[in-house]
């Protein structure tokens, strides 16, 4: 009896150290991985059980800490984030959980890099420029001006060593980074007025952030950064003349159109860019190589479809746009031309300060100048003489 009793002391003992240590915190997991699952839409598609790896069954389910995405002042993020959330919930049946957080409020790049980094949250979805400040050669896999199409730069990211060079930058702060979705190109933004010549870009005041923002600046205007909440109040002050933003699924949102009518295309300073999943390092080594796998794949099934539908979205938003008694036009070349030169000035000073800056340009180069050979001899021309 003596025996029994200990045994059951100590067996009590254990329940309660396995309690605290190991189920107390899977009971206590972020609330917000309880919300990606009630938000789930359980349609005729899906009501069967998913299909998982086979390895996931038996593991314990991983709930990650996160944070709202950066830019957290960009819905098409956030929503892209939680398209993802939801199909690698899916995909893992509900082994690997990972909360996309509402933004309440704009969260500072510096704020969020630094929790990744230092392990306070577990992944966080971004673009590439939350460290640009300390990492300059970020801002290449971002809002680059003058860049490459979004097939072009995903292809280099892919299969070129795009992913590698930004792996290898991200990895000097403690950061993985996959690339998981992909941004549309921008609008070359809101005017008030039209732009009618080279000598206008002086007298601009407009809102820019980025690379685009230091090529406005070398070419005359007067480039501020607020953030996109203030830019309603300036146009309505009479203090800005134009305003950078988003896309046109986004733009439709913003509340512009009520101040400036001329909404001008390309999107010269940003031509598409990738969405990233960055996840502490430490976290990262600590899965297995089936998970690891399954992030990937996941986040490479992401960027393919958001890849896809990015078009038909920009071109309902641009549909809504014209609702809204807006004038889509065309940047001019007498604008477009000094902006590029001062795209080549820019870029000239940014390799000279950054080795890493230079390494990335030249990679990116030369990927392009490759793949151009082949597109030219394998495309149609509109004239066969062309050939």
């Amino acid at each position: 009896m003596r025996h029994i009793v200990i045994g059951l002391v100590i067996g009590l003992v254990v329940g309660v150290v396995l309690g605290v240590t190991v189920l107390t915190p899977q009971i206590k997991s972020h609330t917000a991985s309880k919300a990606v699952l009630k938000d789930r839409e359980l349609t005729g598609d899906n009501k069967e059980a998913p299909v998982v790896l086979s390895a996931l069954q038996d593991g314990d389910a991983i709930h990650w800490r996160s944070a709202p995405p950066f830019p957290s002042d960009r819905p098409n993020v956030n929503a892209q984030a939680q398209r993802f959330s939801k199909q690698l919930a899916l995909l893992s049946g509900d082994k690997m959980i990972l909360p996309i957080l509402p933004a309440k409020d704009v969260i500072g790049a510096d704020r969020l890099f630094n929790a990744i980094a230092s392990g306070r949250i577990d992944a966080l979805f971004s673009t590439a420029d939350i460290a640009a400040d300390k990492e300059p050669a970020l801002s290449l896999f971002s809002a680059l001006p003058f860049g490459p199409d979004a097939v072009d730069m995903m292809a280099w990211l892919q299969v070129g060593n795009g992913t590698l060079k930004l792996k290898n930058i991200f990895s000097k702060h403690n950061v993985t980074a996959l690339v998981c979705g992909y941004l549309p190109p921008e609008a070359s933004g809101w005017f008030v007025s039209e732009l009618q010549n080279a000598e206008q870009i002086n007298e601009l005041r407009i809102r820019a952030t980025g690379l685009g923002a230091k090529v406005w600046a070398k070419a005359g205007a007067t480039v501020s950064a607020m953030t996109p909440e203030e830019v309603p109040n300036a146009f309505d002050q009479g203090q800005l003349d134009g305003a950078i933003f988003s896309t046109p699924s986004q733009d439709v949102k913003s509340g512009y159109s009520r101040y400036a009518k001329n909404y001008y295309f390309p999107g010269w300073q940003n031509q598409g860019q990738p969405l990233l999943l960055l996840i502490n390092t430490r976290v990262w080594k600590r899965l297995d190589q089936e998970r690891q796998s399954l992030l990937k794949t996941s986040c490479d099934q992401r960027s393919a479809i958001e890849l896809a539908k990015a078009p038909q979205e920009q071109f309902k938003g641009l549909s809504d746009l014209i609702k809204q008694d807006v004038i889509l036009r065309r940047m001019p070349s007498y604008i477009l031309d000094p902006l590029k030169q001062a795209w080549e000035q820019v870029l000239a000073e940014e390799v000279r300060k950054d080795q890493s800056v230079l390494e990335v340009w030249e990679s990116l180069n030369a990927f392009l100048k490759n793949r151009k050979t082949w597109q030219e001899m394998s495309r149609l021309k509109d004239d066969p003489s062309d050939f």
